[in-house]
């Protein structure tokens, strides 16, 4: 097994290792810690079936179910309930897949549940010839980085996440009783490797609490443009056969756009996290105040 770093910032290529069988406890145990070093994994060249993948999920914990559209009855509702196809297709004038098409912007997957899940991996098995790259993001790099007056006045606060799938931008007010969310650490603490990340993300959060609506509105927008910087990330171009890996406790990732009347199919799987979310320090804060 080789371990190909991707970019400065996040993400490894994994080499050598073939998922149709499932790899032995050493190989996976070797995945995982890379997974950790490096926050994505991406394996090329795989024939990967559903049987396959779910085999391979399955090595890192249990694997999260997750609700579709009522409109979805085809392909992707005989698939069982841990799978979504992330889709432009439409079959019968019906989507196969569970997500919005295009664009998607910066976001953590499942940050609005109270547990939310600690991996995703996803199989491509259609690409357009253009776009639908997935961009990815160091949220470890962009916590450590940002000024102090910053982590000052957030450390120990909670956002709002919420389920924001299908938004392009964000106007209007989100009504807290008529949503899907949850209050999550601004810093998160990873449970395994101890670092802390800034858990906000442009589709997702909506408010920090304790603020008033324009300061928090403000310092947002401060955020998501700070976590977004070309330096803290790498822009993976699919092609049919990858399998990428990330950890959603540390990054966020984003959808660029692709010609619609090409097709695009992934098959996606979760995995739930053991670990409860945990509040994490400001990195750097705690030597600024000690000097």
């Amino acid at each position: 097994m080789e371990i190909v770093p991707l970019s400065d910032a996040i993400g490894a290529e994994i080499r050598g290792v073939d998922l149709s069988a499932k790899p032995d406890d050493a190989t996976i145990a070797a995945i995982e810690q890379a997974w950790y070093d490096h926050i994505v994994l991406l394996f090329r060249d795989q024939d990967l079936d559903l049987e396959a993948h779910t085999a391979f999920a399955s090595c890192f914990g249990e694997l999260a179910k997750h609700e579709r559209p009522k409109e979805i009855r085809n392909e992707a509702a005989e698939l069982g309930p841990s799978v979504m196809l992330v889709s432009n297709i439409r079959e019968n004038g019906k989507p196969i897949g569970s997500l919005p098409d295009g664009e998607m912007m910066f976001h953590s997957d499942t940050p609005y549940r109270e547990h939310p899940d600690k991996a995703t991996t996803l199989f491509a098995l259609e690409v357009p010839s253009t776009g639908g790259n997935t961009i990815f993001a160091n949220c470890y790099k962009a916590a450590e980085t940002l000024p102090d007056d910053i982590k000052a006045k957030l450390a120990g606060r909670k956002a709002v996440q919420v389920f924001e799938y299908g938004a392009v931008t964000k106007d209007g007010k989100f009504d807290r009783d008529n949503g899907r969310w949850w209050a999550q650490p601004v810093f998160r603490k990873h449970p395994v490797t101890g670092k802390t990340a800034l858990y906000v993300s442009e589709l997702m959060t909506e408010e920090i609490e304790g603020l008033p609506e324009e300061e928090s509105r403000d310092i947002l927008k401060f955020l998501f443009e700070h976590q977004a910087q070309q330096k803290f990330q790498y822009e993976h171009v699919w092609r049919p056969g990858d399998l990428v890996m990330w950890d959603n406790r540390c990054s966020i990732h984003a959808r660029t756009d692709f010609p619609e009347t090409e097709r695009r199919k992934l098959r996606r799987m979760t995995v739930k996290d053991e670990h409860p979310v945990l509040m994490g320090d400001p990195p750097g804060l705690e030597e600024v105040a000690a000097e």
